[in-house]
C-alpha cells in the first residue's frame, strides 16, 4: 500500500517558517526538474532543497543535486529572499532576488491533494518553468502563460483562532456526526489529518463540556507560534506534522525536515513503470496536443479560407479578359480600388481555374465540418493518456496498459544490404518517377544540394515547416506529367506541419532555382520561379508510393 504525505495548511505554514530560517539569504544556483519522477530541486550554494512530489511519496528534504533532465540555471546574483505560505493554504512560495525581470523570481510549490506541482515564474508572473504542465480546474499551468494561484479557501479564523462563542455557534447547534464536516468546511487550518483529534468526544455526543474541550485543543493547535515536529503514526502510514495530536501515536523529531527524512527512510517506493513505456505514452500525448492545436487553428480559419477561395473564383470569372492563358498568377481588381493576386494552374484555362477554386472552397468547407469530431476524439484520447500517466506514476497502471495506449513503432525491415545512411526516404509515383523526401533540417539541405540534379523538381509545403521533396526528372526542357507532380506534392504536404489540413498549398520549382542564403539555419532555402499546387494530404497514396519505392529498392 502506498504511504504518501498528506499536506495540510498547518504543516505547510510551519514548513515555510522552518525553510525560511534555513535558506533565506542563501545563493540559488539552479532549479532542476524531473517531470517523470515528479521531482524538483532548488540547488543552493552548499546543499539542495529536494521536493519529491511523486504521488506515493511527498517529501521535502535536503541533499545533493539529483540528475534531472531539465536544469534552469539561475543568475549568479540570485539569492533566496523569502519563504512564505499564504494563510490556510497548501502552497509554498520561495522568492528569489538579484536576477533580471525575465528570469525566475518566484518558485511556487502547490501541495493540494494529488495535484502536487512546482511552478517557476518571472517578475511579471509569467511561467518560466513547470514540473507538471497541466490544466488544474480553470487554470492552465504551462510555460509562457501567466501564473494564476489556486482559489483561496476563505474559511474563518485565518489570522487568529476563532473565538469560543463563534465555535459554539458553528458546532453547538448541529448533531455530533455533522461537526466534522462543518469544521473542515468552515474553520481555517482544520484538515482530515487533525479534525478527529481536535473534536475527540465532541464528534460522538452533544455534551457542552466535550465541545469546549474540543475548542481548547483547536485553539492550542492552531495558535501555537512554534512547531514541535513529530512523526505521527496514522492509520494511513507515517506522517510528518508540526504538533503532536491527542490520541495519535508519535515519534518526536528535531525538525520537520528530519521528520520527512524519517518517513522517507521507511517508505517503499511505488512500483516503477518501465521508462521506455512512459516515454512512449508522453510522446503520444505530445503528438495529440500538437494535433489538437492544429485542428483548432484549422477550425478557426476554415470558413475564412473557403470564403477567400470563392471570392477569388468570383473575381476571376468577372475579369476573364485580364487573365493571360498559361499564367501561374493573375492580379485582379478586388472591386474596392485594390488588387489581389490569385494563384493559377498554368495547365488550365481561366474558367477551369475558377472551377478549381470553387471546388477547393467546397472541400475546405466540408473539411471544416469534420474538424469538431476530429478535435473531440483527439481531446478524449489526450485526457485518457493524462489519466493513465497519473495512474502509472502512482504505481497503479500495468505495463500492458501503457503498451496498449502507445504501441511501439513498426520495426524497419532489414534487407541485409549494408551501406551509408541516406538523407531521404525513397518513393515511386504511379508513373514510375522516383521521389525523395528529406528526413530533417540538415538532411533536407543534403538532399537538395547533394542528392539531386539541377533539372529535378523541388517541392515544399508553403509557409510551414516540412520536408524538402525532390521529384527526379531528367528533362531540362519539359515539365513532368501533372499526375506525378501532384503525387510528389502530396508527399510534401504529408511531411509538413500542415498534414492535418484539408487542402495544402505546395510550391514547386526546378532545383537549380533553389539557393541557400549565407548563415541560414539547416533546411532554410530561398526558391525562385515558384509555382503552386493545391493538394489534399492522402496517407493511402503515400503508402502506395512507399510500397513501390521499397519494392524497387529490394529488387535492386
Amino acid at each position: 500500500m502506498s504511504n504518501r504525505t498528506r499536506f495540510d495548511p498547518l504543516l505547510v505554514r510551519h514548513l515555510a517558517r522552518e525553510l525560511s530560517a534555513r535558506i533565506v539569504g542563501r545563493r540559488a544556483r539552479a532549479l532542476r526538474l524531473d517531470p517523470g519522477a515528479r521531482l524538483a530541486a532548488l540547488e543552493l550554494e552548499t546543499e539542495t532543497l529536494l521536493l519529491d512530489l511523486h504521488p506515493t511519496r511527498g517529501w521535502v528534504r535536503f541533499g545533493g543535486p539529483p540528475a534531472t533532465p531539465k536544469v534552469v540555471d539561475l543568475p549568479r546574483r540570485s539569492v533566496v529572499a523569502a519563504v512564505t505560505a499564504p494563510p490556510d493554504e497548501r502552497l509554498l512560495a520561495i522568492d528569489l532576488a538579484g536576477g533580471p525581470p525575465d528570469r525566475i523570481h518566484r518558485v511556487v510549490v502547490e501541495l493540494m491533494t494529488n495535484q502536487w506541482n512546482v511552478i517557476a515564474a518571472d517578475a511579471a508572473g509569467r511561467i518560466v518553468a513547470v514540473l507538471w504542465s497541466r490544466r488544474a480546474g480553470g487554470r492552465e499551468l504551462r510555460v509562457g502563460l501567466p501564473y494564476t494561484p489556486p482559489e483561496p479557501t476563505r474559511r474563518e479564523g485565518v489570522d487568529a483562532p476563532i473565538g469560543v462563542d463563534r465555535w459554539r455557534a458553528l458546532l453547538g447547534g448541529v448533531s455530533a456526526p455533522e461537526r466534522r464536516a462543518i469544521l473542515l468546511e468552515g474553520v481555517a487550518y482544520a484538515s482530515p489529518v487533525n479534525a478527529d483529534a481536535i473534536l475527540g468526544d465532541a464528534a460522538a455526543g452533544p455534551g457542552e463540556a466535550a465541545l469546549l474541550e474540543a475548542y481548547a485543543r483547536y485553539a492550542a493547535l492552531v495558535g501555537a507560534a512554534e512547531a514541535s515536529p513529530q512523526v505521527l503514526e496514522l492509520a494511513t502510514g507515517l506522517q510528518p506534522y508540526p504538533q503532536p495530536l491527542p490520541g495519535v501515536p508519535r515519534l518526536a523529531a528535531r525538525t520537520l525536515v528530519e521528520a520527512f527524512d524519517v518517513v522517507a527512510g521507511v517508505q517503499a517506493p511505488a512500483p516503477a513503470a518501465p521508462p521506455e513505456l512512459l516515454d512512449r505514452v508522453r510522446r503520444r500525448l505530445a503528438h495529440l496536443e500538437r494535433r489538437s492545436a492544429r485542428l483548432r487553428a484549422e477550425a478557426a480559419g476554415g470558413a475564412a479560407e473557403a470564403a477567400s477561395l470563392r471570392r477569388s473564383a468570383d473575381l476571376l470569372l468577372s475579369q476573364l479578359p485580364a487573365v493571360r492563358k498559361g499564367a501561374a498568377r493573375a492580379r485582379l481588381s478586388d472591386l474596392a480600388g485594390g488588387e489581389i493576386e490569385v494563384e493559377l494552374d498554368p495547365a488550365l484555362g481561366p474558367v477551369e481555374n475558377a472551377r478549381r477554386l470553387y471546388d477547393l472552397a467546397r472541400r475546405r468547407e466540408r473539411a471544416s465540418q469534420r474538424v469538431p469530431a476530429l478535435l473531440g476524439r483527439a481531446a478524449a484520447e489526450a485526457a485518457r493518456l493524462r489519466e493513465l500517466l497519473e495512474r502509472a506514476e502512482r504505481g497503479e497502471a500495468s505495463a500492458e496498459e501503457l503498451a496498449a495506449a502507445a504501441p511501439a513503432p513498426a520495426a524497419v525491415a532489414d534487407t541485409g544490404a549494408a551501406g551509408p545512411r541516406l538523407p531521404y526516404r525513397r518513393y515511386r509515383t504511379s508513373g514510375g518517377l522516383e521521389v525523395r523526401v528529406g528526413r530533417g533540417g540538415r538532411d533536407n539541405d543534403e538532399l537538395t544540394f547533394h542528392h539531386s540534379s539541377p533539372q529535378d523538381i523541388w517541392l515544399h509545403a508553403r509557409d510551414v515547416a516540412g520536408a524538402h521533396v525532390i521529384l527526379r526528372w531528367p528533362d531540362a526542357e519539359g515539365n513532368p506529367p501533372h499526375r506525378d507532380l501532384v503525387e510528389a506534392a502530396t508527399l510534401a504536404a504529408l511531411h509538413s506541419r500542415a498534414r492535418t489540413s484539408a487542402v495544402v498549398a505546395v510550391d514547386w520549382t526546378r532545383r537549380k532555382y533553389v539557393r541557400k542564403p549565407r548563415k541560414a539555419p539547416p533546411g532554410r532555402v530561398v526558391p525562385e520561379r515558384v509555382r503552386t499546387l493545391f493538394v489534399e494530404p492522402d496517407e493511402a497514396l503515400e503508402r502506395r508510393m512507399k510500397g513501390r519505392g521499397e519494392a524497387e529498392a529490394g529488387a535492386g
